[in-house]
């Protein structure tokens, strides 16, 4: 009956642990199977629901933002959308652990798969040599998935803002105007808009 009862506290605990790492990281409710016999599938089950409210709760404080307006034309040359992560007041210290990057291109528009991550500072000077983003797009190109260590101010070396560089296109056949459709998501960090114009090929 001990070792019975030990399992479903440890299936619990389990259940708990990956609902909060499913919360804090942005991914989706997982639904986990139950089977109604309240043995260790129904505990892991009610670990994650509570682990998974609580993750909700826990919001991530940052502030994520499009950096300046971008345009390209279907079969152009293509262009970069910088996406910045920053403290609400600069200079708080965060370190966040790996989180879910979930980036949605404007309407019109498709992610060529390539990221590039860079710290700017407040005067402008920048310090790369970052781990590389391994980044993946879906089958429709609008959307960008990745996970990457998030930290801000913790060493003279991440200080001020986190910039990650997209590469975007215009997708052929995509209507000329300005889109504001896009969006990109960091953990549970409030979204931020991503903005940008179709333009018509000048040749």
């Amino acid at each position: 009956m001990t070792t019975d009862v030990q399992a479903k506290r440890e299936a619990y605990k389990r259940g708990e642990e990956q609902g909060r790492a499913d919360a804090l990281a942005g991914r989706p409710y997982a639904d986990p199977a139950r089977d109604g016999a309240r043995g260790e599938k129904d505990q892991y089950a009610n670990g994650y629901d509570w682990g998974y409210e609580q993750g909700r709760a826990h919001k991530l404080d940052l502030v994520v933002w499009q950096e300046g307006g971008v345009e390209d034309a279907p079969g152009g040359l293509g262009t970069t959308v910088n996406v910045c992560v920053r403290t609400p007041n600069w200079s708080e210290t965060v370190d966040a652990g790996e989180r879910e990057h979930v980036f949605t291109a404007p309407t019109g528009f498709r992610w060529n798969g390539v990221v590039g991550a860079q710290y700017k500072r407040m005067d402008q000077t920048t310090r790369g040599g970052l781990p590389p983003v391994r980044a993946t797009v879906g089958a429709d190109g609008r959307t960008l998935t990745f996970t990457y260590h998030v930290h801000l101010n913790t060493t003279d070396d991440d200080k001020d803002c986190l910039v990650y560089t997209c590469g975007l296109e215009a997708a052929d056949g995509a209507t000329p105007g300005r889109r504001t459709d896009g969006v990109a998501q960091i953990g549970t960090a409030p979204p931020a808009k991503l903005k940008a114009e179709v333009i018509e090929d000048e040749d």
